[in-house]
């Protein structure tokens, strides 16, 4: 069963801010920490509150997209649109591979269509409300064709579309918010992402002036995190030393930008046994 379906079916367990826990406040609130001193939300409680079609969409879609054709151009490409929405509506947008990188690179929009729920403390933070996911996978990945459905496409080619699809939902339908160093484990057991791949969840990572933010003109700039699927060691090694720890390791391994899906586990070596 691939990472959406499993997700859906048991609930996220965690996804954790690098901030102290909020108090009594319509946002995410918990008294739990990891090693590290991250707060570690869970969700499992999560009441659904039914079908609630979008009240905007496309807020920042335009300005999204010229950002990543002046980062990415002369790619062409094409959009998996979403058919019925929920909350946002999100589009998954695929830019393909040229002479100058041998890549496809995969955006949202539609995350941003509304402000992400921040913890009490950090409520303020306008500059941390806003944001969108990206990947990068190889040349050689199916991805499909424009005007195909992707439900056509096996799930071994499906799933970073997917996973795109459900994070960027869910700081909306959970009432909460992605961040730097936010990870998610696909369940309590780590479970693949899918049958073949050794990944259990995903850790959220930014790269600052190199791709970072989108600047609106209304002053809502939209952040932008580069989702990295990862073992279970790699993102308990997160939750035990930080995402700084987690960054080094991969740093040191020099772990390329698109997705590898053999590449190996960065901390395998990481045996401690997490409460």
């Amino acid at each position: 069963m691939g990472f959406l379906d499993r997700l859906r079916r048991k609930k996220p367990e965690t996804a954790e801010t690098p901030e102290a826990p909020a108090k009594k406040h319509s946002g995410p609130e918990t008294a739990e920490y990891s090693p590290g001193g991250s707060p570690i939300y869970r969700y499992e409680d999560h009441e659904e509150a039914g079908f609630q079609p979008p009240a905007e969409t496309g807020v920042y879609a335009e300005q999204i997209n010229a950002y990543f054709a002046e980062q990415f151009p002369d790619r062409g490409g094409f959009v998996y649109h979403e058919i019925v929405s929920d909350l946002v509506h999100i589009d998954v947008h695929i830019l393909r591979p040229n002479g100058k990188g041998n890549f496809y690179v995969l955006y949202t929009t539609g995350m941003s269509d509304l402000p992400m729920t921040l913890p009490e403390d950090i409520a303020g933070r306008e500059d941390l409300k806003y944001g969108e996911l990206f990947m990068f996978l190889p040349g050689d990945w199916n991805v499909g064709e424009e005007a195909q459905s992707p439900s056509d496409l096996p799930y071994e080619c499906l799933w970073p579309v997917s996973l795109l699809k459900f994070l960027a939902r869910f700081p909306h339908e959970y009432k909460t918010w992605l961040g730097f160093g936010h990870t998610m484990p696909n369940g309590p057991d780590y479970a693949p992402i899918c049958d073949g791949v050794g990944f259990g969840g995903v850790v959220l990572s930014w790269m600052g002036s190199d791709l970072g933010q989108v600047e609106t003109e209304d002053g809502h700039n939209v952040l932008l995190y580069h989702v990295i699927p990862a073992y279970k060691e790699e993102i308990e090694y997160k939750l035990k030393y930080g995402m700084e720890g987690l960054e080094e390791r991969f740093a040191e391994n020099h772990m390329p930008l698109v997705l590898d899906v053999h590449r190996p586990n960065y901390c395998a070596d990481f045996t401690e046994v997490l409460d």
